[in-house]
């Protein structure tokens, strides 16, 4: 800031704030147990009683669109091809860390299944699908749990906390498909990982098919002469929509 000057208003601060309080949202949403593989959370008060046969662990927010899309003007354009419409507003400031774009999950079900495109959720009707993207000996039991194509039910404890978005559901869900079918997609496979976790719409229609994994696919090969599109989770862009790399 010039001496003198106004601050210049940054979302960075908004969004840390409202992460903070994330958790806590998706809990009163969905109760102490994730949707997906039923895992109680271990701060769960004494008075909760346990699943028969239900696992304990800690269970973390699990963002559906990665929080670094908030600092990366880039992948916010890249994904709003893909989404066929302008993401900008939903993936910056307070929203990029709304209930609306996150569902609980144990710690590993995010960082090595849900946040490398292994399984994802298909929404249609206004309802939530898992969907698995790998064979299941890939996967864990947490997913194992449920048959692929089984419904996950969301907001069961409270109606007043958004759900998964079901845009961000579907866009999260066509780019596992691409990267799973496609070896033109493998370019994005690091910028579309989630910062904080591993760097210590209703959509139905016609809009259905701008997120489909076809869609998706060709707008992938299109885009693979961008040197842009090669960036990993080291770079984001600063407030004026200029990239620099970060060294940790």
């Amino acid at each position: 800031m010039v001496k003198g000057g106004t601050p210049t208003p940054s979302s960075d601060t908004t969004a840390s704030r409202n992460q903070r309080d994330l958790k806590k949202k998706l809990l009163e949403r969905d109760g102490w147990y994730s949707r997906v593989g039923y895992v109680m959370d271990l701060d769960a008060p004494a008075h909760i009683t346990p699943l028969p046969g239900a696992a304990a662990s800690v269970l973390e927010r699990a963002h559906i669109i990665p929080f670094s899309a908030s600092k990366n003007q880039t992948l916010r354009r890249t994904l709003s091809i893909f989404a066929g419409q302008d993401m900008e507003v939903l993936l910056t400031g307070a929203n990029i860390n709304d209930p609306s774009n996150a569902l609980l999950l144990t710690s590993d079900t995010h960082r090595y299944y849900f946040g490398t495109y292994r399984f994802g959720l298909e929404c249609r009707d206004k309802r939530y699908f898992i969907r698995r993207l790998v064979e299941d000996r890939i996967l864990n039991e947490h997913v194992l749990a449920h048959v692929d194509g089984e419904e996950i039910l969301f907001g069961q404890v409270s109606h007043e906390i958004a759900k998964p978005k079901p845009l961000l559901c579907n866009v999260h869900l066509a780019v596992g498909l691409v990267l799973r079918n496609s070896g033109a997609a493998e370019m994005i496979s690091k910028i579309l990982q989630d910062e904080e976790s591993f760097n210590d719409g209703n959509v139905d229609g016609d809009y259905w098919y701008q997120v489909s994994a076809s869609y998706l696919d060709r707008e992938l090969i299109a885009l693979q002469g961008f040197d842009t599109l090669a960036m990993d989770d080291n770079t984001e862009a600063d407030t004026d929509g200029n990239l620099s790399t970060i060294y940790t």
